[in-house]
């Protein structure tokens, strides 16, 4: 039995408040505020305020706004803008947003009555809020609700990126699990052949040969469990699972069955997926070898055309109708092809222009080891 239970993901946690940015963004307002500030006074009095003054003036109000920041962020969190509970929400932020403001006011008015001293009228800390919240507290507030806007946008975006993030890997593991079951459904049909081999030459008995497949088998079987968690392997480790395959089939066919091997040096370490030569090998003995008494012959052929890995296997056997159907084991090779690659591979079983059946898998050429694009 598969194991195909998804890991339940842990809960998200709060994202780390951004120390750096909040302290690096807010700086650079209060030097905008000071130049601002320093140009204001030269135009509406007459004489330059000295930058020093203009930021002992600015640069106070701007780090109380990165120092409040962080609440902020956490009252957004706290107390979200979203459906069913806007409306206590809302009234929460525009308390915390009045409150703000008019403590950020008084302590602007009291700074700027003690840095100014003697540069401009002497005017009560009071009546200079009342004139700060007149002139400046809608201003003010824009600055809290973008706070709050800002860490939503990116608070949307973060739960996106995560939603799309555990989105892919549970396809990633649908994929794998439905994968392994494709596989896993082969394992038992190539075994009960192989069974089959062994009692024929037992009842025959071919006491010798039995026990040669029955050692061929043993490896075979050592192979499949090695690669059992591996949906791709190297060429080269492939064609040797092959070989071994028909080692054994040439036992019980004797002299009937002929093997040929053609492949391009460069493709050897090309990565193709676990087992995928074994049923189209397996079918082509089926249809091509084993109904006829005169001896066959099989070819298996690998090479790089283009981007792209041709594995083909033929056999001279009669070839088949345009109404067979195809087996289990073909069947399930076109569902791992698709589960892989998608569209970029392909698998073709057509008559052979000099007779025989042709089977020839596409895939994409890439090296074993190297990353493979997911499918979406």
């Amino acid at each position: 039995m598969i194991d195909t239970a998804i890991p339940t993901p842990r809960p998200a946690r709060p994202p780390a408040t951004p120390w750096g940015l909040i302290l690096g963004a807010w700086t650079a307002y209060g030097l905008v505020s000071t130049a601002q500030q320093h140009i204001s006074f030269m135009l509406s009095r007459g004489y330059a305020l000295p930058w020093e003054t203009s930021l002992l003036l600015q640069m106070p109000y701007a780090l109380a706004w990165a120092l409040l920041t962080p609440a902020i962020l956490w009252l957004g969190r706290r107390f979200p803008l979203e459906r069913g509970r806007w409306p206590a929400s809302a009234a929460v932020h525009t308390v915390a947003c009045l409150t703000i403001v008019l403590l950020l006011d008084v302590g602007y008015a009291w700074q700027y009555n003690n840095v100014l001293d003697g540069l401009v009228p002497a005017r009560p800390v009071f009546r200079r809020v009342i004139q700060l919240l007149v002139g400046w507290g809608l201003f003010d507030g824009l600055f809290y609700w973008l706070i709050i806007s800002v860490a939503y946008a990116v608070e949307d975006r973060r739960r996106s990126r995560e939603r799309e993030i555990a989105s892919l890997q549970l396809a990633t593991q649908l994929a794998q699990a439905d994968l392994q079951a494709l596989k896993m459904q082969l394992h038992p049909h190539f075994l009960f052949n192989a069974l089959h081999t062994i009692g024929s030459l037992v009842r025959t008995g071919d006491r010798d040969n039995a026990v040669r497949v029955v050692a061929g088998l043993g490896d075979l079987l050592r192979r499949v469990l090695e690669g059992g968690s591996r949906q791709e392997v190297p060429l080269s480790q492939e064609l040797q699972f092959i070989r071994n395959y028909l080692d054994i089939e040439r036992i019980r066919f004797s002299d009937r069955l002929t093997v040929a091997v053609a492949v391009d040096p460069e493709t050897l370490e090309a990565s193709v997926p676990h087992l995928i030569l074994q049923p189209v090998v397996e079918n082509a003995i089926r249809h091509g070898i084993s109904p006829h008494l005169h001896a066959g012959r099989l070819l298996v052929s690998a090479r790089r055309v283009g981007d792209h890995l041709h594995l083909v296997v033929r056999d001279d056997g009669p070839g088949t109708s345009d109404t067979a159907q195809p087996g289990i084991g073909l069947t399930n090779t076109r569902a791992r092809l698709e589960r892989l690659y998608g569209d970029a591979s392909w698998l073709d079983v057509t008559n052979a222009p000099e007779g025989g059946l042709e089977a020839r898998i596409v895939l994409p050429f890439r090296l074993a080891g190297t990353e493979r694009q997911p499918v979406r």
